[in-house]
């Protein structure tokens, strides 16, 4: 993939990323960062599609981990918390070599979260075109 994507409305976003989660394997960590409201659930969204993923995507900014164990797939938000939180928390069992884990506001804990983090940066640029930079 490219290290830097435009994308015009959600279904653009959702659409990158499935293409993206066709290169996610076992043990990957995907931190994703970018303002609020700038489409970091679009975007794990079109992830989960591609991994096979049939249920509704949803944020867990207010449960922290939203488990899709038969695929060995989570979606964490550290919207709410702090480094010091994510241990307390126990979110680190999540960060192993049989799952693919997909951490939203990734910012918040890099200090835990070591450098296996596939890096994804969100940015909006007008209503509904956002920049998905990659690394």
């Amino acid at each position: 993939m490219n290290s830097e994507y435009i994308t015009k409305n959600p279904d653009e976003t959702i659409q990158l990323g499935i293409k993206f989660a066709k290169k996610l394997k076992k043990g990957d960590i995907v931190c994703i960062t970018g303002e609020l409201g700038v489409g970091k659930t679009v975007f794990v969204k079109g992830i989960a599609k591609g991994l096979g993923i049939k249920e509704r995507i949803i944020s867990p900014s207010y449960i922290l981990v939203r488990e899709y164990p038969e695929k060995k797939f989570y979606h964490i938000d550290l919207y709410r918390i702090g480094p010091k939180d994510f241990i307390q928390s126990g979110l680190e069992q999540y960060l192993s070599d049989e799952n693919i884990c997909v951490i939203e506001w990734a910012d918040r804990a890099k200090s835990i979260i070591t450098g296996k983090c596939i890096k994804v940066k969100i940015e909006l640029i007008v209503k509904n075109k956002r920049k998905i930079i990659f690394g």
